[in-house]
């Protein structure tokens, strides 16, 4: 399988750890790195698609060892498939439109807003385990809002820069 999205180690080891990029801000009285947006949006989307990856391994291995999936099975597959769904979204924003990672993180911020607060009520009831689905995606697509905000805060935190002008004054 040639899945490069599949979980585990990097393929080659590329020795010790470098140094870290010029594009890293050190925080000089804490002496933390801050890193990038790019790296950090990265890191959700490979954290998402490992968390639905283990997950439906889990519930597959349940199922072929002939075993009842419990609903916090159920629960925690479709809550990370909707939440690597919206991670997705932003990468697949990224290499189709190229722009800047924190642009694409607010389209899909909007689409969210959008599936949460303007989808049209169901036309019938629908039976728990849709309800409990729906739940399940709504959920996720909080987190998302919850975590891509909590991101751009930071991005946008970093990126003001103390102004250098001086405000001149008529004398």
């Amino acid at each position: 399988m040639n899945d490069r999205y599949q979980p585990g180690p990097p393929l080659l080891d590329d020795g010790p750890p470098t140094a870290a990029p010029a594009s890293d801000i050190t925080n000089s009285s804490t002496g933390q790195t801050r890193r990038s947006l790019d790296e950090l949006i990265s890191e959700k989307i490979s954290a998402a698609r490992h968390a639905h990856y283990a997950a439906a391994a889990e519930a597959v291995a349940a199922l072929q060892n002939g075993r009842w999936l419990s609903g916090e099975q159920l629960f925690a597959t479709e809550y990370t498939r909707s939440s690597r769904a919206w991670w997705d979204l932003v990468d697949v924003q990224i290499t189709a439109n190229r722009p800047a990672c924190d642009h694409a993180v607010r389209w899909v911020r909007s689409w969210t807003r959008h599936y949460l607060t303007n989808e049209a009520p169901a036309g019938r009831p629908g039976t728990l385990f849709e309800h409990a689905v729906a739940h399940a995606s709504r959920i996720a697509a909080r987190d998302f809002l919850n975590a891509s905000g909590q991101l751009l805060t930071h991005h946008l935190a970093g990126s003001v820069a103390k102004p250098t002008s001086r405000i001149r004054t008529r004398r």
